[in-house]
């Protein structure tokens, strides 16, 4: 098990916005924008199907900082879980990254789901509600990750591969590396199943299917970016990445719920 830090990272295209008086790191502020924009699409989808806004709100602050935290456990545990042991202040270095989208999906929707049940609310119309929410999220979150350029691809020779600066931690060595643009390949898949959620949600589909397709098929997604993807992203087991294993368990879970719930009683 290999938990050192890598001997180099990439840059992305656009790491930082200079505007001259202050810097910006992209990354964070596109996630800021992003969680602003989700929460008030998420609002008036609540307004529009009578559901209270409150709850929306409160739902949108447990997501906000429990999936914070998930994400953040999810890198230290799994990905370098020596480094951190060795040094614990890092911890808490979260400006530095680190943040794994499945740690974060996960614990916010357990706290979530505490959330729902402890007030009864309206179970899969809640969840049905905030499908599209988080596809748009999802997508939105990689584009920060394709402009500062972490979650990076294989090298490769393709000619839609972008180049990206390979900056080598102990000589500060800068070299340019084509690689597999999978950031870019995990917004197309997450906007075509956008799309279709939104076009699905129409046909009045059993409450919970909506939320079901798009743990499915994100899933589903996730595999194939991960497929292409070059980074450390911690221990493989049987040969795939923690995510990958997620995702497969998360088909198979979905993909039950769904017939089971949708078939034809006799």
């Amino acid at each position: 098990m290999n938990n050192k830090l890598p001997e180099f990272y990439t840059l992305g295209p656009l790491p930082e916005i200079n505007l001259g008086f202050i810097t910006l790191p992209t990354y964070y502020l596109i996630i800021s924008i992003t969680y602003c924009l989700s929460i008030l699409w998420f609002y008036k989808r609540c307004e529009s199907r009578n559901l209270p806004q409150k709850n929306a709100m409160d739902i949108g602050l447990i997501v906000l900082f429990s999936g914070f935290i998930g994400a953040r456990l999810f890198h230290i545990i799994f990905e370098f879980p020596s480094h951190y042991w060795q040094h614990p202040i890092e911890v808490f270095y979260f400006w530095q990254g680190g943040f794994v989208f499945y740690g974060g999906f996960l614990v916010a929707y357990a706290f979530s789901f505490l959330y729902a049940r402890n007030l009864k609310l309206t179970f899969w119309l809640w969840h049905d509600t905030l499908a599209p929410v988080l596809a748009f999220g999802y997508a939105m979150g990689r584009v920060a990750c394709f402009l500062v350029g972490c979650c990076y691809g294989k090298v490769c020779d393709l000619p839609w591969a972008v180049p990206l600066k390979q900056v080598h931690v102990a000589s500060e060595h800068v070299s340019t590396l084509l690689r597999h643009p999978t950031q870019l390949y995990a917004i197309g898949i997450e906007l075509i199943i956008l799309m279709f959620l939104l076009w699905y949600e129409k046909r009045r589909p059993k409450l919970g299917n909506v939320f079901l397709c798009w743990v499915a098929l994100h899933s589903l997604g996730r595999i194939t970016m991960e497929t292409f993807r070059d980074d450390h992203r911690g221990a493989h087991y049987f040969d795939l990445s923690i995510s990958t294993i997620i995702s497969i368990l998360l088909i198979i879970l979905t993909s039950y719920l769904l017939f089971s719930r949708n078939k034809k009683v006799a």
